[in-house]
């Protein structure tokens, strides 16, 4: 029985050592991800200033910042052993749904369910506040 909880835990070693890898790796790829985003963001400023360009380039903002939160996640499971805390992760898609409503040009629904996620994550974020004190 010794030997299956040992075979056991080794596994586990190896599969959390994996997960860190793959996070590691991740991020890399997120990195250069991250330096072209830049690269193109610049492109575009350089552009005339005309309405599709200025849409284009709140555009690139938001995905520059949503890779940007991507690397802070990755950055707080690789500081954290792969794990994430869930207020953390709340937090971030609260981030993500505002990154969305700023995006969406005046589509009414979308704008409803955005705003009613956000509302639905807020509800969440304060219900795991006051039960895990």
């Amino acid at each position: 029985m010794k030997k299956i909880y040992k075979l056991a835990a080794n596994f586990s070693h190896i599969l959390r050592l994996c997960t860190i890898g793959a996070l590691a790796i991740l991020g890399i790829l997120l990195t250069i991800i991250l330096f072209t985003e830049t690269f193109s963001l610049i492109s575009l400023m350089q552009a005339g200033n005309t309405d599709h360009v200025i849409f284009k380039i709140l555009d690139r903002v938001i995905v520059f910042f949503l890779f940007f939160s991507f690397m802070t996640m990755i950055i707080a499971a690789l500081k954290h052993h792969g794990q994430i805390a869930v207020d953390f992760l709340l937090s971030l898609g609260i981030m993500a749904l505002i990154r969305g409503l700023i995006a969406a040009h005046g589509q009414p629904y979308e704008i409803l369910t955005n705003s009613i996620a956000i509302l639905l994550l807020i509800i969440g974020m304060v219900v795991l506040k006051h039960f895990m004190k």
